[in-house]
């Protein structure tokens, strides 16, 4: 299941490179970023995923608590417009951080093979 966590970080780090690309043209720094999200991968050591796991974890949950308190005033005086805004950040966020944690082994998914 690490390796499924790397892969997500790979491919977002991918989307990425390919979005800037088109829109504001080739930069460097989508390229190191891209190469970090590999890291893991290319290690494939148990202290990397945990530090690579951890890292994201932390950068996960700060912008979600960030956006959050951000827009609690709104949430408060009903109006829900930016709320649902930023959905999408909200559930990119959450799959990260739950990548992420899954990275660290403190999530863990069973593999069952179900015999009929």
């Amino acid at each position: 299941m690490k390796k499924l966590a790397s892969f997500y970080f790979i491919v977002l780090a991918a989307l990425n490179l390919i979005m800037d690309s088109i829109h504001v043209g080739f930069r460097f720094i989508d390229l190191i970023f891209l190469i970090l999200a590999g890291l893991p991968l290319l290690v494939n050591r148990k202290w990397m995923y945990k530090i690579f796991g951890g890292i994201i974890s932390l950068i996960c949950f700060y912008i979600l608590v960030a956006v959050f308190i951000s827009n609690l005033q709104w949430i408060q005086q009903n109006k829900t417009e930016p709320f649902w805004m930023y959905g999408m950040g909200y559930v990119i966020s959450l799959i990260s951080l739950s990548m992420g944690l899954l990275m660290m082994n403190i999530v863990k998914i069973k593999k069952e093979v179900v015999k009929i």
